[in-house]
């Protein structure tokens, strides 16, 4: 029974080649999109269940209200770990270093430092030796093999010994032994560390345990296993009385919270992530994307089926009056529509597997031809194509299946006659809601395109082109050193200026300050946060910006180092806490500022303010900034070179830098190709929506050819007598078009309100954005009216050439 039934559908679907080949394709694409879109899903949530226990493992979490970073203070974590003996913890941290071997040096950060426990709560196994024993001893290092293979130039590098320069900052060089080659690391981690060095190497070259006793550094990581049985929750709220216990003052109004391995990568967009993370609502969303794709492929099947109806009425009246009953009817549909969703899916495998490159780039989902070959895929395919086959061909079946085989047989008109697009209401309504979907998703695509280039282009308060960013090596805390390489470098002719900071560009702006004006009385926990930002003299200069109140540092004024700089907001910040009548710029210049922090001193006065500019990326709004005259925390150089000798200058730099640094190798970044390069996620979601709004584009038009090929094909007597008569190819082709276009119009009328709020929501989570008016809305309607138009039209047009007098003899 089965083989006949398959037999039939194969002949049914060999005698229209046409509407045969456009529903296949229409559905391969639909479910290409729907099986790549199901393996990124699994990749996505596959992120760090590698590890044994991944379950129990949670990060430490400091909030402190206004941010909240997966770091905290070494004596917080020590406190923790001192008060809970039996917990298994890992604490370590990333620095960075200059890796010589042989006569090469490398600049590596980030650099892990850790202790046994890293490798007790996560599962990083060793290829070759040992981690776990030999990082209770100092002097050693475990590679991934990329690592062994850059330093040794293959992965067998156990026993063999690296020198490092700069792991606590300073210019001393430690040699370790390679203890251990780890396996490969997987893709779906949160982070992945490519050099671990043991914290007792630490403690033995620098005393670094001890030296961080009372250390006020955040940087510090710390994952746990939680115990079976205890909330997460519970446990982190005795870590925070532990912590208020431990450190006092330092802790009013912050908490510790437990944050599962497992959520790190979806849900996590804290301050100071490893690495950047995933968005489970992208995810979503092209989760989403991908199942509208294949529902509009299904309507596809629906719509040419359903208005086909008139051409399968002889055949359907035939078997009934022979004796088929309605299953056996409905069975037949249902097999046609699995032989096409069956060569739709062989076809969308090679569509998945051509687009590997594509989605790699698109995505870092690692794919080889045998992905598509494992027990998960096939049954994705399978339930996909189960899916599609019921939800694509039950209607169609339900639907031809009740045609009376007496009123077929016997010429009744309501069943031999068909006007324009059809007169199904539902097939109308499949046809809006193609074009509706399609539009919304060019909107978005348009939208996010536009965004990008607004991140992009927008000003970022200084002249980021001419600005080039060098990362300071080791010998650079020497300020001896460092004052005679900007002295030098600042003499070479193409650069103009020259200084040095705390922030790359863009930069992370970690870093907090309590701040209040002094003599109010402000209570510690009121105090205003400002993000601490530690600069040299030149800085502004620069960067090219000019104070709107006061000035900035000055190479020829020493106490200097006693002043700060604001930036607007910060200043806005503190007038506040003055009476409103002064509550302007100039008025907080000269204020004493309250800052209590060791290194900064207690009391500094305000010496200028400048206005907003950025230095971090776009997607954070300018955050209040306190600019502070000391070398402390900086780790990079900033130069402003004259574009016009851009070459020599960054050649002078590198023949400067060597002369200093012989040991550090040198390399530089322009300050606006650095932000470019913070927006690539960004772009790659523009451009994967972008790929997912074209194939919606493609379906639909798929549809609407189909469609119009029929309505073409049943006026072809009409269109015969209207050619006799006179009519033009013109006539013809309105005549095709008008009622199909009428459709296009309705759906872009139902889309451009539902666009512009979902992209009006959707710019609302971006600091800044562009606004949204008519020209995203318009060229999106534009867009899918002219692929609508152009399609209708090469049916059209094909009708409005045939030869009147053979239709109207034959017909």
């Amino acid at each position: 029974m089965l083989r006949n039934d398959l037999t039939t559908a194969l002949r049914a679907l060999r005698r229209h080649p046409s509407y045969s080949v456009i529903n296949v394709v229409g559905l391969a694409v639909g479910i290409a999109a729907c099986l790549l879109i199901s393996l990124f899903v699994r990749h996505e949530l596959s992120y760090d269940t590698f590890h044994e226990d991944a379950d129990r493992i949670h990060r430490l979490v400091s909030d402190w209200g206004d941010t909240a970073m997966p770091a905290s203070t070494w004596p917080t974590i020590n406190a923790i770990q001192e008060q809970n003996p039996s917990l298994e913890l890992a604490p370590f941290f990333e620095t960075r270093a200059v890796v010589h071997r042989n006569t090469k040096q490398f600049n590596e950060d980030p650099v892990f430092v850790a202790r046994p426990s890293f490798f007790e709560v996560f599962t990083f196994p060793t290829r070759r030796g040992t981690a776990k024993e030999a990082f209770s001893r100092p002097y050693t290092a475990v590679l991934t093999p990329a690592m062994a293979d850059k330093y040794f130039g293959d992965a067998h590098a156990v026993g063999k010994t690296l020198q490092m320069t700069g792991l606590n900052g300073g210019d001393r060089t430690v040699e370790v032994t390679v203890a251990g080659v780890l396996a490969p690391l997987p893709e779906a981690s949160h982070f992945h560390p490519q050099i671990v060095v043991s914290w007792a190497t630490m403690d033995a070259a620098f005393n670094f345990t001890e030296a961080q006793r009372e250390s006020s550094g955040g940087g510090f990581r710390a994952y746990l296993k939680v115990p079976d049985g205890t909330a997460p929750d519970s446990l982190a709220a005795t870590f925070t009385e532990q912590a208020k216990a431990r450190r006092g003052d330092d802790w009013r109004g912050a908490t510790l919270r437990l944050q599962p391995l497992t959520d790190i990568h979806l849900y996590s967009d804290l301050s100071l992530e490893i690495e950047p993370n995933g968005s489970a609502a992208y995810v979503a969303l092209f989760v989403a994307v991908a199942l509208f794709i294949l529902l509009l492929a299904g309507m596809n099947v629906v719509n040419l089926s359903t208005a086909r109806a008139v051409d399968r009425a002889q055949e359907i009246g035939v078997r009934k009056t022979i004796g088929a009953d309605r299953p056996q009817l409905i069975r037949q549909f249902l097999a046609e529509a699995a032989v096409l969703v069956g060569s739709a899916g062989v076809l969308a495998v090679g569509l998945a597997a051509g687009a590997r490159p594509l989605i790699r780039s698109l995505t870092g989902m690692p794919l080889s031809f045998g992905t598509f070959a494992d027990p998960y895929t096939l049954l994705t395919l399978g339930g996909i194509a189960l899916v599609t086959t019921l939800g694509a061909g039950s209607y169609p079946a339900f639907v031809l299946s009740r045609f009376d085989p007496a009123r077929v047989l016997g010429g009744s008109p309501g069943v031999h006659r068909t006007r324009g697009p059809g007169t199904s209401i539902l097939r109308r309504g499949l046809v809006v809601f193609q074009c509706a979907t399609a539009v919304v998703l060019v909107a978005g695509t348009i939208a996010a395109y536009w965004q990008l280039d607004y991140l992009q282009d927008a000003d970022l308060g200084f002249d980021a082109e001419q600005v080039v960013t060098v990362p300071q090596p080791p010998a650079a805390d020497a300020p001896s050193i460092s004052r005679s390489f900007r002295r030098d470098v600042a003499q070479h002719p193409g650069v103009t200026a020259v200084s040095e900071g705390s922030e790359p560009m863009p930069g992370d702006l970690q870093a907090s300050v309590g701040v209040a004006v002094s003599g109010l009385g402000v209570a510690p926990e009121e105090r205003h946060k400002l993000r601490l930002v530690t600069v040299g003299q030149g800085f502004f200069k620069t960067l090219g910006v000019a104070p709107i109140a006061g000035r900035t540092f000055e190479w020829d004024r020493p106490a200097d180092s006693s002043g700060v700089v604001l930036n607007r907001a910060a200043a806005e910040r503190l007038l506040t806490d003055l009476p409103p009548d002064r509550r302007t710029l100039e008025a907080a210049l000269g204020q004493q500022l309250d800052v209590n922090v060791g290194f900064l001193g207690r009391d500094l006065e305000v010496i200028g303010i400048v206005d907003n500019f950025h230095l971090a990326t776009l997607h954070q709004r300018v955050e209040p900034m306190a600019f502070f005259l000391t070398p402390i925390l900086q780790d990079t150089y900033y130069l402003r070179v004259d574009l016009d000798e851009t070459v020599s200058g960054l050649a002078g730099l590198q023949e400067v830098w060597q002369r200093y640094f012989p040991n550090a190798p040198f390399a530089y970044e322009f300050a606006d190709q650095s932000f470019a390069a913070a927006y690539r996620s960004d772009q790659r979601v523009a451009t994967l929506l972008g790929v997912f709004a074209g194939l919606a584009v493609l379906v639909a038009g798929l549809g609407l050819f189909g469609l119009a090929a029929f309505a073409a094909r049943q006026r072809r007597h009409e269109i015969g007598v209207r050619k006799a008569v006179g009519a033009s190819a013109g006539q013809i082709v309105g005549l095709i078009s008008k009622d199909f276009l009428r459709l296009v119009g309705i759906a872009i009328a139902v889309a451009i309100p539902l666009a512009y709020v979902a992209l009006t929501q959707w710019l609302d989570t971006f600091a800044y954005h562009f606004d949204l008016g008519p020209g995203v809305l318009l060229w999106a309607g534009t867009g899918v009216l002219l692929v609508a138009l152009l399609t209708v039209s090469v049916q059209a047009l094909r009708a409005a050439r045939i030869d009147p007098a053979t239709v109207l003899r034959n017909e």
